[in-house]
């Protein structure tokens, strides 16, 4: 006798249950992944962060507690000289370009068209700003640098953060807020701590460059957990 086999197979319908279970799980799966992603990126960010605040501490201590200058000329005004700025004049404790930018937005800022003509060294890219009353800008009407005693409440002090440079009145800057990893921006404190803090959106602004305004930049508004600064859209003053 020949026994006869019996091959087993899939129904249309046991294969389109299958389909729909995984194109669920998928569905369900997706943005996790995706958040996590975005939290890797968000932890490397406050990394970076973090370094720029040990650089400044350790500027800080090189110079006479006095905090380097956001933007500055060096050698002159260009085309004689070129034009200095925080992350440059911090670069040799940093020697790394890369913490310069945020791995969701790196190139954020072009700084040639933010300053025209930064001097050799200067990293190309960048996706941070700073508090100005901190890190003073020479092209403000009235400017000194900022020395560590003039900050009393260094702890709640904010140095540099996730950023952009926009359009205010009159052709002027403002530091605004860039809220890049699920509503949350990374910024850095005098004191050297770093962490991440709420936003929520707020409205739109041109972003400020040497030739005009630029490309369009969604502003967000501080949160509670900004302190001082809650409530802004950028991260400048320093409390009292």
């Amino acid at each position: 006798m020949t026994n006869a086999r019996r091959h087993s197979a899939f129904t249309l319908i046991e294969l389109l249950v299958v389909i729909a279970i995984i194109a669920i799980l998928a569905a369900i799966l997706f943005p996790v992944f995706a958040q996590a992603r975005e939290k890797a990126r968000q932890a490397s960010c406050i990394s970076n962060t973090k370094q720029y605040s040990l650089a400044t501490n350790m500027y800080v201590q090189d110079y006479d507690e006095t905090m380097p200058m956001g933007s500055y000329p060096v050698n002159g005004n260009p085309p004689a000289g070129c034009i200095g700025t925080y992350y440059w004049a911090v670069t040799p404790y940093v020697k790394n370009n890369q913490i310069t930018q945020c791995p969701t937005e790196p190139r954020a800022l072009n700084l040639a068209e933010v300053v025209g003509f930064p001097c050799a060294g200067s990293p190309p890219y960048n996706s941070y700003t700073v508090n100005s009353a901190v890190f003073a800008n020479a092209y403000y009407p009235t400017f000194s640098p900022v020395s560590l005693a003039a900050i009393p409440r260094p702890a709640d002090t904010i140095g540099a953060y996730d950023g952009n440079v926009g359009m205010g009145p009159m052709n002027s800057q403002t530091q605004v807020v860039q809220a890049r990893h699920s509503e949350t921006f990374s910024a850095n404190f005098i004191d050297g701590h770093t962490k991440a803090i709420k936003a929520t959106q707020f409205g739109t602004t041109q972003q400020f460059t040497v030739m005009g305004p630029g490309k369009s930049l969604t502003t967000w508004k501080v949160g509670a957990g900004g302190g001082f600064y809650a409530g802004g859209i950028e991260c400048v003053g320093i409390p009292q």
